[in-house]
């Protein structure tokens, strides 16, 4: 064989090799990419919300695709505009293509980033507060979420925490008929009656002797009486 046929299949050959090694690769960093598995995330106010990253998802081997550093991703939430940033460095440490994040909004912003978000299982977060600490618990409202390099994201979701739901108890006081009894004073009215009030006392006069025709024969003897005297005059 001729050398300048050798050299254009050696040349050839690299080519291949090359344009073989260029289509893969992309699919073996496309193996190591992670993503939210979900386009929006919604809580109430004071929930611990749950964020599930996935990766290694077109991959027949995960811990192969997820090795060396490819098991870790970074992760930034908020951003100045709403008072509440933070960036994180997720590990997936089983490498098993997932990773469940835990974001307590009760605490959030009010103390060290790593108390309240938090990695489930085995997995790990590291995570730094860039704004200054909240005097109360975050606002309503939506805040970003995004996965790799601060000027290059892999993937991006929305938080929408929702203001909390105020149960407020009306006491409906039905008035009540309470039957008040006034004594005034109890006014004891103590009537003084005399004990001396007529003693009503009924007798009956009768100055009867009991002597039938009494009367008569003292009538008879104050004539004679009478008569005696006239006549000796």
């Amino acid at each position: 064989m001729r050398s300048s046929n050798r050299s254009a299949l050696l040349t050839t050959t690299l080519l291949v090799a090359a344009v073989l090694a260029a289509a893969v690769m992309p699919a073996a960093a496309a193996s190591g990419h992670y993503e939210f598995t979900d386009d929006a995330y919604t809580a109430e106010q004071g929930e611990v919300v749950s964020i599930t990253l996935s990766g290694a998802s077109d991959a027949n081997n995960t811990s192969a695709a997820l090795a060396g550093e490819n098991n870790t991703v970074p992760l930034r939430i908020g951003g100045e505009d709403v008072n509440f940033a933070v960036n994180a460095t997720v590990v997936d440490e089983n490498r098993d293509g997932n990773v469940t994040l835990e974001l307590n909004t009760s605490t959030a912003g009010q103390a060290n980033a790593s108390s309240y978000l938090t990695a489930a299982g085995n997995d790990s977060v590291n995570a730094t507060q860039t704004t200054e600490a909240l005097p109360a618990t975050l606002d309503a409202g939506d805040y970003s979420l995004a996965l790799g390099p601060a000027n290059n994201s892999t993937d991006t979701a929305t938080l929408s925490l929702q203001a909390a739901e105020t149960t407020e108890t009306t006491e409906t006081t039905e008035p009540t008929d309470t039957e008040t009894t006034t004594t005034a004073d109890e006014t004891t009215e103590t009537t003084t009656t005399n004990a001396s009030a007529s003693a009503t006392t009924e007798t009956t006069g009768t100055s009867d002797t009991g002597i039938p025709g009494f009367s008569a024969v003292l009538a008879v003897v104050a004539l004679l009486a009478a008569a005696f005297l006239a006549v000796r005059r």
